[in-house]
């Protein structure tokens, strides 16, 4: 009653009544207090752990305690409901298997039509005859149930490609009986042919193809869903998935014939194609990433942005947060560079170079594993990487990496496309700081983060500021070699200690927000560049997070 009700459909005790009575849905076995058939003992010793039920069914099969339901006519003393007065631990003797709950979405319609009628103050349900086509299916989704019972202890805890799954065995136990198991043997002695198993299977996929609420990457997401992750499911999606499970055990009994060459081979479907092996629980047509892909939950960065210094290592992530979305962290990472004469190249086609998996039937495009991955650097303009004269080389070196990298795996690419995946970029001024921020505001931060500032007079050290900007230096310069003497022609009285540039980001990121800020609301106001960085690699992550992606193959 609790696993119908999940699945969409409530049923008590009386309405299982009913549905026994009419042959719907019967028992899969019942337990008696007396001897029913004749006694029957394994010639292996069994596991020793197992519930309750599992006690009492080999207890009940070793006496001979065992009634098959369907070789009887209807018996109307057997309980259902319990009795009105409390009995500690009873039990009506009743088992169901949960390969027989592939019915209940059948069920609907037909429990539309019963009609009640009270007695005392209890309403009894009464359900007519069932028409043929109802019939059929009951018939035949308990001789599933039958068949798929007696092999699930072979195939069930294997369904999860890297976990084994084992309820009332040890694997040690499961192993002796996995390399015992003789599926020709089993195929005759439950008289259950390889075609009628195959044939089976796919009706019961058919019906989950019909059933499914989902499609496409949805679809697929949920097949690779945990098998203890379905209690999570509710209604049609998790009866999709458990009659997916009822057909994987059959078309694995199914497989291992056809190794012991006992059955054909089952069909090679053409990709894009559909058939009902395509609905199999097993089947991976695409890596998880592209299915995340093409579902627009990708987890991984559209754009790495890396950055040169100390000082924009720590307000990118705070403007990122102050202009993109909640989720803007997931979008975008940010990372330092570790200086201008760093090599970007390798970090760079390690993040950009896309992850192709195969080429399409008639060769014109690569299927990509997951979105492409943007390489965004803003540094200052210098050093042997970034200076005016070098960053389109460095641009070149990242994307001829790409191009080796892809090379290894057989992959040719419009240079067109690969062009998307880099983007490097200066600011205007000499470093960082200068770039942002007049020298009025750095002076002011500047005073906040060093107790002495040398002893300069607050118009030395704007001075200061003014000569090196001019000079198209960093700003480290006026504490590293002091202000310029005009007549000793030089740079004189270097600091004592330098200015750290984590507290004088820290100082500087209120002057910093106030101006983005501002830009927000007043068109005439200038975006930041640091702002203009992070909105285009938001921008981009975001665009590129919803779409689904190929490389265009070239010769």
């Amino acid at each position: 009653m609790r696993k119908s009700k999940d699945r969409g459909v409530r049923l008590d005790d009386l309405m299982l009544r009913q549905l026994y009575k009419q042959r719907v849905l019967i028992p899969f076995v019942a337990v008696t207090s007396g001897r029913r058939t004749e006694p029957h003992t394994l010639d292996q010793p069994e596991p020793r752990s197992g519930g309750t039920w599992l006690t009492e069914l080999r207890a009940a099969r070793r006496d001979g305690r065992l009634m098959d339901l369907v070789a009887q006519p209807f018996l109307p003393r057997l309980q259902f409901t319990p009795p009105s007065s409390y009995v500690p631990g009873w039990w009506n003797g009743l088992l169901y298997s949960e390969h027989q709950l592939a019915i209940v979405p059948r069920l609907p319609n037909y429990l539309g039509k019963a009609r009640y009628s009270y007695r005392g103050k209890t309403m009894y349900p009464r359900l007519p005859e069932p028409d043929p086509f109802l019939r059929h299916w009951a018939t035949w989704y308990h001789r599933i149930a039958l068949m798929a019972t007696a092999l699930e202890a072979r195939y069930l805890p294997v369904l999860e490609p890297d976990y084994i799954y084992l309820v009332n065995a040890e694997p040690s136990q499961y192993q002796e009986y996995r390399v015992a198991f003789d599926p020709v043997a089993m195929s005759e002695r439950l008289r259950y042919p390889a075609e009628q198993v195959r044939k089976d299977a796919e009706e019961l996929l058919l019906w989950a193809h019909h059933l499914d609420p989902l499609d496409g990457p949805w679809d697929q997401l949920l097949r690779r869903a945990p098998r203890d992750s379905w209690k999570n499911f509710k209604g049609d999606a998790l009866s999709v998935m458990s009659i997916r499970q009822t057909a994987e055990i059959l078309l694995r009994f199914y497989e291992d014939l056809v190794e012991h060459d006992a059955a054909p081979k089952l069909p090679e479907i053409p990709l894009m194609s559909w058939h009902p092996l395509t609905e199999r629980l097993s089947l991976r047509s695409q890596t998880l990433d592209q299915d995340l892909m093409e579902a627009g939950l990708s987890p991984h960065y559209g754009v790495v942005l890396a950055l040169e210094g100390d000082t924009e290592d720590i307000h990118a992530p705070a403007v990122l947060e102050l202009l993109g979305p909640s989720n803007a962290s997931e979008l975008v990472r940010i990372m330092a560079l570790g200086g201008v004469d760093k090599d970007p190249v390798p970090v760079g086609a390690l993040a950009a170079t896309p992850l192709v998996t195969r080429k399409n039937d008639d060769g014109r495009f690569w299927w990509v594993m997951r979105p492409p991955t943007r390489f965004m650097v803003a540094a200052d303009p210098e050093g042997k990487f970034y200076a005016p004269d070098k960053i389109a080389k460095t641009r070149t070196a990242i994307l001829d990496k790409i191009r080796a990298n892809l090379r290894v795996k057989g992959v040719k690419a419009s240079d067109s496309e690969l062009e998307e995946l880099v983007d490097l970029r200066t600011w205007d001024e000499s470093c960082y700081e200068f770039a942002h921020f007049s020298d009025s505001e750095l002076a002011d931060a500047i005073d906040k983060v060093h107790h002495t500032r040398n002893g300069w007079s607050r118009e030395e050290l704007v001075e200061a500021l003014r000569y090196w900007r001019d000079q198209k230096k960093d700003i480290k310069e006026v504490w590293k070699r002091g202000k310029w003497d005009a007549q000793l022609k030089r740079p004189v009285d270097p600091w004592e200690y330098e200015v750290s540039k984590t507290k004088l980001a820290e100082v500087l990121w209120p002057v910093l927000r106030t101006k983005i800020e501002a830009a927000k609301t007043d068109p005439d106001a200038p975006l930041p560049q640091i702002a203009q960085v992070v909105l285009d690699a938001l921008r981009t992550a975001q665009r590129w997070r919803h779409k689904s992606f190929v490389l265009t193959a070239v010769s």
